[in-house]
Protein backbone atom coordinates (compact mmCIF):
# COMPACT_ATOMS: atom_id res chain seq x y z
CA UNK A 1 0.00 0.00 0.00
CA UNK A 2 3.01 2.35 1.08
CA UNK A 3 4.66 1.70 -2.43
CA UNK A 4 1.27 2.00 -4.16
CA UNK A 5 0.77 5.44 -2.40
CA UNK A 6 4.72 6.50 -3.78
CA UNK A 7 3.81 5.57 -7.01
CA UNK A 8 0.60 7.45 -7.39
CA UNK A 9 1.85 10.64 -5.74
CA UNK A 10 -0.21 10.54 -2.58
CA UNK A 11 2.10 9.01 -0.01
CA UNK A 12 2.24 12.25 1.73
CA UNK A 13 -1.72 12.14 2.25
CA UNK A 14 -1.56 8.42 3.06
CA UNK A 15 1.09 9.08 5.41
CA UNK A 16 -1.14 11.94 7.49
CA UNK A 17 -3.61 9.20 7.45
CA UNK A 18 -1.48 6.45 9.00
CA UNK A 19 0.06 9.24 11.38
CA UNK A 20 -3.49 9.80 12.67
CA UNK A 21 -5.33 6.47 12.75
CA UNK A 22 -1.96 3.91 13.43
CA UNK A 23 0.61 6.42 13.96
CA UNK A 24 2.49 3.08 16.24
CA UNK A 25 2.00 0.32 13.39
CA UNK A 26 3.04 2.68 11.15
CA UNK A 27 5.77 3.38 12.49
CA UNK A 28 6.93 -0.34 13.14
CA UNK A 29 6.16 -1.00 9.63
CA UNK A 30 8.53 1.77 8.14
CA UNK A 31 11.38 0.62 10.61
CA UNK A 32 11.03 -3.13 9.03
CA UNK A 33 11.49 -2.15 5.37
CA UNK A 34 15.57 -1.85 5.25
CA UNK A 35 15.81 -5.30 6.06
CA UNK A 36 12.76 -6.36 3.58
CA UNK A 37 14.50 -6.23 -0.08
CA UNK A 38 17.35 -8.86 1.09
CA UNK A 39 14.79 -11.21 3.18
CA UNK A 40 11.65 -10.81 0.63
CA UNK A 41 12.90 -13.36 -1.88
CA UNK A 42 13.48 -16.20 1.18
CA UNK A 43 9.98 -14.75 2.48
CA UNK A 44 8.44 -15.81 -0.92
CA UNK A 45 10.50 -19.17 -1.76
CA UNK A 46 8.89 -19.88 1.77
CA UNK A 47 5.07 -18.86 1.49
CA UNK A 48 5.72 -21.03 -2.20
CA UNK A 49 6.49 -24.16 -0.30
CA UNK A 50 3.88 -23.40 2.46
CA UNK A 51 0.85 -23.74 -0.49
CA UNK A 52 3.16 -26.69 -2.27
CA UNK A 53 2.55 -28.13 0.85
CA UNK A 54 -0.84 -27.34 1.39
CA UNK A 55 -1.57 -28.06 -1.68
CA UNK A 56 -1.30 -31.94 -1.52
CA UNK A 57 -2.89 -32.20 1.66
CA UNK A 58 -6.72 -33.15 1.68
CA UNK A 59 -7.60 -29.80 2.97
CA UNK A 60 -5.50 -28.22 0.00
CA UNK A 61 -8.08 -30.83 -2.44
CA UNK A 62 -11.01 -28.63 -1.22
CA UNK A 63 -13.12 -25.96 -2.82
CA UNK A 64 -14.53 -22.88 -0.48
CA UNK A 65 -17.78 -24.29 -1.57
CA UNK A 66 -17.09 -28.04 -0.16
CA UNK A 67 -14.86 -27.07 2.62
CA UNK A 68 -16.04 -27.49 6.16
CA UNK A 69 -17.56 -24.76 7.23
CA UNK A 70 -17.43 -25.30 11.03
CA UNK A 71 -13.52 -26.46 10.77
CA UNK A 72 -11.86 -23.54 12.84
CA UNK A 73 -9.04 -21.74 12.60
CA UNK A 74 -6.96 -24.58 15.27
CA UNK A 75 -8.62 -27.51 13.46
CA UNK A 76 -6.69 -26.61 10.62
CA UNK A 77 -3.25 -26.32 12.50
CA UNK A 78 -4.01 -29.70 14.16
CA UNK A 79 -4.54 -31.14 10.60
CA UNK A 80 -1.84 -29.84 8.53
CA UNK A 81 0.71 -30.59 11.39
CA UNK A 82 -0.40 -34.52 11.46
CA UNK A 83 0.18 -34.51 7.46
CA UNK A 84 3.17 -35.68 6.11
CA UNK A 85 5.06 -33.09 3.09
Amino acid sequence: MLIAAERLGIAGLLEQQLQQSQADRYKWVLSQFPDLAPKGPKMFQGAADIYRFVAGTSLGKETPENRDKGREGKDVVRSLAQERG
